[in-house]
């Protein structure tokens, strides 16, 4: 079996600990402190919440991903799926049912897995006062049971229709609840500031700022070294350090390419960084058709530029240099082409320096473009 994990949520022996942070997390849970919990996509936020609010004793963890909602009945269902996972006892589930009885909801269960799912009525679940019950909803349940609530992505709350009144509902009730913890977790820096740092924002300094950033070198080198033998292969602490720098020490894509490599060698293989490019080859088998995807919505002018960012310093983006390279002699060309890719998240800012979302989206350019 392969020894490595991405694309969701792991734990057990695919986890690697990061015990200072989940230390910290635990501490606010306990101590009721709401939190913004940041950090670059595929850094291992929503594994390390799981796994430290997750195995605490005495806490119920309601997890709620928001990623994508649209509507006010995508949220509360969302809420409702989110109770019958924390818990499949039935009595609980059937008790958060009946504080939300205005929304009509339904008891079903999956059919390969027997676990409880809850659906609502659309139309009652989209009406404006919906949101408030659902809360009204956490709130009673919290008094019964100590409880972390978890909103991941919450940034993609801003796409539902008149957010700034969602999000003035929301803090109306999380105010009054000194003894429940609200971690609020999302991956886009620029909308997470605009929820959380603007002063006209409802939530603005409402939650105590939390940073998940890479994992400590020594650690990850010594957990990659580990996995590999588990899985048969030898890999020394340079060359894990090599493959932890070349995915930009992003936990995921580490992980992505160190389960690629492990994919393309034989048991018993001492792994080297002459083994990256087959196992890129592995991911754009997998990813090129969405790679070409992406590719085909890009005007010329962003596809110029993203094969200017493969290939030169992007931290001097209007040099002359660059500007060169790009084929435009407008700043104001640049700097919206740049936006565009940014909102399309393709590429983000970070150190001063423009990176891609996807560093293997960054090769297959190199290589097909």
């Amino acid at each position: 079996m392969n020894p490595f994990k991405y694309g969701c949520v792991v734990d057990g022996e695919f986890f690697c600990p990061r015990p200072e942070l989940e230390r910290q997390l635990k501490g606010f849970a306990e101590s009721g402190q709401n939190v913004v919990v940041q950090g670059e996509r595929r850094m291992g936020k929503t594994s390390l919440i799981k796994h430290a609010i997750g195995g605490m004793r005495k806490m119920q963890m309601l997890y709620v991903d928001l990623y994508c909602i649209r509507t006010l009945s995508d949220f509360c269902r969302r809420v409702m799926n989110g109770i019958a996972e924390a818990d499949e006892n039935l009595p609980f589930i059937k008790k958060a049912m009946a504080f939300v009885h205005q929304l009509r909801p339904t008891l079903s269960f999956d059919v390969n897995t027997g676990t409880p799912q809850v659906s609502v009525d659309t139309r009652t679940a989209n009406a404006p006062d919906s949101l408030g019950v659902v809360m009204g909803m956490i709130r009673k349940l919290a008094k019964d049971e100590r409880m972390c609530v978890v909103f991941d992505e919450f940034q993609d709350i801003l796409d539902i229709e008149r957010s700034d009144a969602v999000l003035a509902e929301m803090r109306s009730t999380i105010q009054f609840q000194a003894d429940t913890s609200y971690f609020f977790s999302g991956s886009v820096r620029n909308d997470m500031m605009r929820i959380f740092d603007d002063s006209k924002s409802p939530f603005f300094k409402s939650a105590v700022t939390f940073t998940v950033g890479p994992i400590a070198p020594d650690k990850f080198v010594r957990f990659i070294v580990d996995r590999f033998q588990k899985g048969d292969r030898r890999v020394d602490s340079d060359t894990a350090r090599k493959l932890i720098e070349y995915a930009d020490s992003v936990t995921g894509d580490v992980q992505e390419l160190c389960e690629a490599i492990w994919d393309t060698t034989l048991p018993g293989a001492r792994i080297s960084v002459d083994g990256i490019p087959y196992a890129l080859d592995c991911i754009f088998a997998r990813e090129g058709e969405a790679f070409g995807e992406t590719v085909r919505q890009l005007t010329p002018l962003q596809m110029s530029v993203l094969r200017t960012f493969a290939e030169l310093d992007t931290s001097r983006i209007f040099s002359e240099t660059f500007m060169q390279h790009v084929g435009t002699a407008s700043t104001g060309a640049l700097r919206t082409a740049i936006n565009r890719l940014v909102n399309k998240r393709v590429i983000y800012q970070f150190g001063g320096r423009y990176r891609f979302v996807n560093p293997f989206f960054k090769a297959w350019l190199v290589k097909k473009m």
